[in-house]
């Protein structure tokens, strides 16, 4: 049950919208309620503001703020649904999240071990860069702020340290509450000055050492005595608590630590470029598989015909510029190696994913591209159905263009399977693990995909959309970069650059991909705009307009094209609006458009939320969302 301190007249309000069912923690700085959500169809956490508190900050200026606060959706910040006032009390609405928080894990178990308590400090340094980057600062960073779940931190309570910290400060100093919790708060904020993220990085090494050694870095001291350490103490070394601490670790939180904010890491993501330096190693090892067995009974020069074909489509298969030369050339080899060996399998599998990515691609047309595919797809299976090829290029066409998710799935797995060293049957079985939430086995599957085929710049982007998938935006631009090595104008790879950039806080490297873009679509009025806007209002204004630019010219395709016709490639129209408007945070009428997709074909919707470069998390926000999943039989992704 939830406690008795909270008026009757506020549970009453509540209950207008919510259900109530128990009491889930409290602090100085609100009650959080378990609860079901009638409007969102939903179960959710309400945190809901003392009476002091909410009147200090007042309703119009909670409003404002959560709306803002609302706008950050990354795979490591717990979102904001809502907001509102019950009976005088202020409250917002967060997804309920099943793993507990840091402080529960330190309760019980005490402290981290150094790997997680590594994966921890990246989780939150990818949230912040983020947030950071987006004109938020979180102020209350603390182990009760955190929850792990599913081996990730998610960071919570961006909003009330938002709200708390553009409120007025005279109000809130008459209710005698500090802003920022005592055991984690930067000197800066202590002394009320100006802060920036750096504050919440000196946080974020505090708590970083708690999870090292089990204490707060000031542990033990009074109130007073607390807030002088934080601004004049000696910075504590996890080492003389816990000897297996590495020193270059211990070294690095000492820095977040720092008094002086010039002296700790400048922003998330140089944090996260420091803790990945600490690791000498690669952070995966691919197992080395066993060469996949060439066909015996194929003559050796019907052999080199097919070589030099998969080696042509493979490096064309994205699309773009020059894609459709070397498709021509690939499908010219394929057909010379049929025309030797009419009984291969292999030579059909090959020339039937040529042919059908000619379609694709737009180079030919797309239902006849379709049907020749299939024809060779069923001779080739006829003849030899333990070819792993086969099963991949049978399972791509069920995810992508038949909607069939279960039995791509198992094609999939058993092209991977039967082909292990087949980098494209790696790649599109990591896509459907990706499409399916198994995000580390995904992540497994692309990084054998871009080892076993590094000259290849689509597995380098099929990489990086898991990284971005898990929210490691800055290590995803990475694998970016190599495709763009491989294929400077690719187009899915400077969209997904620009995203990873932005996302990570790195506007200068998000403004050239933004440029290279725009220039590799002869964008040129929205070029030069993209420019004047950057040089007067900087870059996230000047990205914002160049989103509703974009988004201006898409609706207008849209009123003379149909919207979720399949064109060239696997993107709709209606995805690109989509996306978008979901990089606007315009989520409602994101949602318009994924809720008629979904009446035009029903199985595409788990594509639509699983697969595009978005964070689908932001859609919960609309009540059709919930309801939507429901009737799709995807409650799973509520």
């Amino acid at each position: 049950m939830y406690g008795s301190e909270i008026p009757p007249e506020v549970l009453n309000a509540l209950s207008l919208r919510f259900q109530v069912a128990e009491e889930l923690g409290r602090g100085g700085m609100g009650t959080v309620l378990k609860g079901h959500d009638r409007e969102l169809g939903r179960e959710v956490a309400i945190k809901l503001l003392p009476l002091h508190i909410s009147a200090a900050i007042g309703p119009d200026r909670f409003s404002q703020e959560i709306r803002l606060t609302a706008r950050l959706v990354h795979p490591n910040i717990v979102p904001l649904f809502s907001s509102g006032e019950a009976a005088g009390c202020l409250y917002f609405v967060m997804p309920l999240i099943e793993g507990g928080t840091l402080r529960r894990q330190l309760t019980e178990t005490g402290p981290m071990t150094v790997a997680t308590v590594k994966h921890v400090i990246a989780d939150l340094a990818e949230a912040l860069a983020y947030a950071h980057a987006s004109g938020v600062v979180h102020r209350d960073l603390k182990p009760e702020n955190i929850f792990w779940y599913q081996e990730r931190a998610l960071l919570a309570d961006f909003g009330i340290a938002r709200t708390l910290g553009s409120a007025d400060s005279t109000r809130l100093t008459q209710t005698g509450m500090l802003i920022g919790t005592l055991d984690y708060i930067s000197p800066e904020q202590a002394e009320g000055s100006t802060i920036d993220g750096r504050s919440d990085l000196y946080s974020l090494g505090c708590v970083a050492f708690e999870l090292l050694t089990g204490r707060s870095p000031f542990d033990g001291r009074g109130p007073a005595a607390k807030l002088a350490a934080h601004l004049t103490g000696p910075i504590p070394d996890a080492r003389q608590m816990r000897a297996d601490v590495p020193p270059r670790l211990a070294e690095l939180v000492q820095r977040l630590m720092a008094k002086q904010v010039e002296d700790r890491p400048a922003t998330g993501a140089a944090l996260l470029q420091e803790l990945r330096a600490l690791d000498s190693a690669p952070v995966t090892v691919v197992t080395e598989a066993a060469p996949t067995p060439e066909p015996t009974n194929v003559p050796s020069d019907v052999l080199q015909l097919m070589r030099q074909g998969r080696t042509l489509y493979t490096a064309a298969v994205q699309g773009g510029h020059g894609a459709r030369g070397k498709l021509e050339m690939a499908k010219v080899y394929y057909e010379k190696a049929v025309a030797k060996a009419p009984e291969s399998a292999l030579a059909l599998v090959g020339l039937s994913d040529v042919v059908h990515v000619m379609g694709i691609r737009g180079f030919t047309d797309l239902p006849e591209a379709h049907r020749q595919a299939h024809e060779l797809r069923l001779r080739a299976l006829a003849m030899d159905d333990t070819i792993g090829e086969l099963h991949t290029s049978i399972g791509t066409t069920f995810l992508y263009w038949e909607d069939e998710f279960d039995a791509a799935g198992e094609e999939l797995k058993r092209g991977a399977e039967l082909s292990p060293r087949n980098a494209i049957g790696r790649r599109m079985y990591g896509a459907w693990l990706k499409i399916a939430g198994r995000l580390p086995e995904a992540l497994e599957e692309m990084r054998a995909a871009a080892t076993l085929t590094p000259e290849a710049p689509f597995v380098h982007v099929g990489l990086a959309d898991v990284l971005m998938a898990v929210g490691r935006y800055d290590e995803a631009s990475g694998p970016l970069r190599d495709a763009l090595r491989l294929s400077p104008n690719y187009d899915a790879a400077l969209e997904r650059l620009e995203m990873s950039c932005h996302r990570a806080g790195l506007h200068e490297e998000a403004l050239d991909a933004r440029r290279s873009m725009l220039g590799a679509q002869k964008e040129t009025e929205r070029l030069q705009a993209l420019d004047e806007d950057f040089e007067k209002h900087g870059w996230p204004a000047a990205r914002e307009a160049d989103l509703r630019r974009g988004l201006q010219q898409l609706l207008e395709k849209a009123r003379t094209e149909d919207a979720f016709q399949d064109a060239a490639g696997s993107r709709q129209l209606s995805d690109k609006l989509i996306i978008v408007l979901a990089e606007l945070g315009e989520w409602q009428r994101a949602m318009d458009w994924v809720e008629q997709g979904y009446h035009r074909r029903p199985g595409r919707l788990r594509r639509v939320l699983m697969d595009l470069p978005y964070n689908r998390r932001g859609l919960a926000v609309d009540a059709r969302y919930a309801r939507l999943l429901r009737t799709a039989g995807l409650t799973h992704l509520i």
